[in-house]
């Protein structure tokens, strides 16, 4: 029964990777679940009630079952898809528990099948994939220069410039859809939706969740039509919050912590949010995936690694052997290894080359995916276990791919999401982390756009309770002129 469930498997891993797995294609062919929920603005109040109830919306489509922070509450909440959940292995062994296990998994493998009948694959869309590596090339060379451990995610980042595109006009928006390859708007929608749903997996083996937010000043009234589109094709909740408090920090960071399992967000807030914040676009992704073939505990031990300052550190090395293809290539070898959610590629530079040197090559990127110089033989792996994270500024990124109109007060457009100007881009910044085990690899990063306005912004109405129980003080006026001005500490 094994070795029928192993051959059922190794046919259904592949279909896990972003490539081969199926995808929603243009919109005619597009079976996307309606909202969740689309409250208009003037009942937002009973929605923060129930939020406080039910929760954060998971990736799953559900609620978190935390509370939302303070007096956050939704205009938009979007439905995630229900994927084929693939079944638990059976613990005892017997014949019987084997039975009902290939039972259950040809009813997933079915599911599986079904679902890819009705899209397309990411192949089938070339203008998209050969724009991604472009994009991806590029942004990765400019967002990791520095020095120190950096992590990128270009999909994360991806995700948070559609919808800053969605988000701006003119020729502020032109500069985005310029740096993603995108013609227009539209577009840009349909690849959303076919990115959305190639990368898109939590089947139980392996998880792939994307989440997409907006988080909007409580005192600033926006364009609802927006909102809407940005919760259709980007799957993307909308919030509103007291800006520069305590209560919108948090509640940024609860969602960031929900959607990457922890990872971000648990030990602290990922963004301080002032009180001319305008809007916050967060990205998340998340990935989580075990080997295809685990590394043996047993053979993990301690070893030197040499820091690029020529520091030297004891770290745990896992250590396995296997027969695959691996890559020699001029500067660098790289191999990879099989996950439950894709492949993990390790980059080796030669001596004397620096990671920053290979991704200045245009095409590095593109050359370890599709390179047909693969040689086939004994990998030999010996890898540290690391947990690394790094908090990366990614405006001169932005700047290096055109974006530039957004950053100012003079130039930027974000009449499509507020009727309010001065509005500018005043933070972009990427938190990402990865763990590396025995079992598997854990990743998670978050992109955070906050945009700013210098006018006023007016609070609505509101009870004002003047409890005069400390010090407090008083002016007196007669007209124009102030004839007292004092201070109370005591009566």
């Amino acid at each position: 029964m094994m070795d029928e469930y192993k051959r059922a498997n190794d046919t259904l891993h592949p279909t896990h990777s972003a490539v081969e797995r199926a995808v929603k294609g243009e919109a005619s062919r597009r079976k996307r679940k309606p909202l969740k929920a689309l409250v208009p603005a003037g009942v937002a109040a009973v929605v923060a009630v129930a939020l406080l109830i039910t929760g954060l919306p998971g990736p799953d489509g559900g609620s978190s079952g935390g509370p939302l922070t303070g007096s956050a509450y939704a205009i938009a909440l979007p439905e995630y898809p229900d994927l084929p959940k693939h079944p638990a292995e059976p613990l005892g062994g017997s014949d019987a528990e084997w039975e009902q296990f290939n039972a259950d998994l040809d009813v997933y493998l079915d599911a599986w099948e079904a679902y890819q009948d009705e899209t397309a694959s990411l192949r089938d869309t070339p203008d998209l994939t050969a724009a991604l590596a472009d994009y991806t090339g590029r942004s990765a060379a400019l967002a990791l220069s520095g020095e120190g451990n950096r992590v990128y995610s270009p999909v994360s980042l991806w995700f948070a410039l559609a919808m800053l595109a969605e988000t701006t006009g003119g020729e502020t928006r032109q500069q985005v859809l310029d740096a993603l390859g995108a013609s227009d708007v539209d577009q840009l929608r349909d690849w959303a939706d076919i990115l959305w749903h190639a990368l898109y997996l939590d089947d139980g083996t392996a998880a792939t969740l994307l989440g997409t937010s907006i988080w909007l000043n409580e005192n600033v009234s926006f364009q609802q039509d927006t909102l809407e589109t940005l919760a259709d094709y980007y799957y993307t909740g909308s919030f509103q919050v007291p800006m520069g408090t305590g209560e919108a920090d948090s509640a940024i960071t609860e969602w960031v912590s929900e959607q990457t399992k922890g990872l971000i967000g648990s030990d602290g807030k990922v963004l301080t949010t002032r009180a001319e914040t305008l809007a916050v676009l967060a990205s998340t992704l998340y990935f989580q995936a075990r080997w295809s073939d685990e590394f043996d505990p047993s053979l993990t031990e301690e070893d030197v690694f040499t820091a690029a300052d020529g520091s030297e550190s004891a770290v745990d090395f896992m250590h396995m052997t296997q027969t695959a293809g691996f890559l020699r290539q001029n500067g660098y070898q790289a191999a990879s290894l099989g996950t439950t959610g894709g492949t993990m590629t390790f980059v080796l530079p030669d001596e004397g080359v620096t990671p920053a040197e290979l991704l200045a090559y245009p095409d590095f990127l593109t050359e370890l995916t599709h390179s047909e110089r693969k040689i086939y033989g004994e990998v030999q792996w010996s890898v540290p276990k690391f947990d690394v994270s790094s908090d990366l500024d990614l405006i001169p990124a932005l700047t290096g791919m055109g974006i530039t109109d957004v950053l100012y007060r003079g130039t930027a457009d974000f009449t499509p999401l507020v009727d309010l100007t001065p509005v500018w881009l005043e933070e972009a910044r990427q938190i990402a982390r990865v763990k590396v085990d025995e079992e598997g690899v854990e990743a998670a990063a978050v992109t955070l756009l906050a945009a700013d306005a210098s006018e006023a912004i007016v609070e609505d109405p509101a009870i004002c309770v003047m409890d005069l129980d400390r010090p407090f003080l008083f002016v007196i006026r007669d007209g124009d002129a102030v004839l007292f001005v004092g201070v109370v500490e005591q009566v």
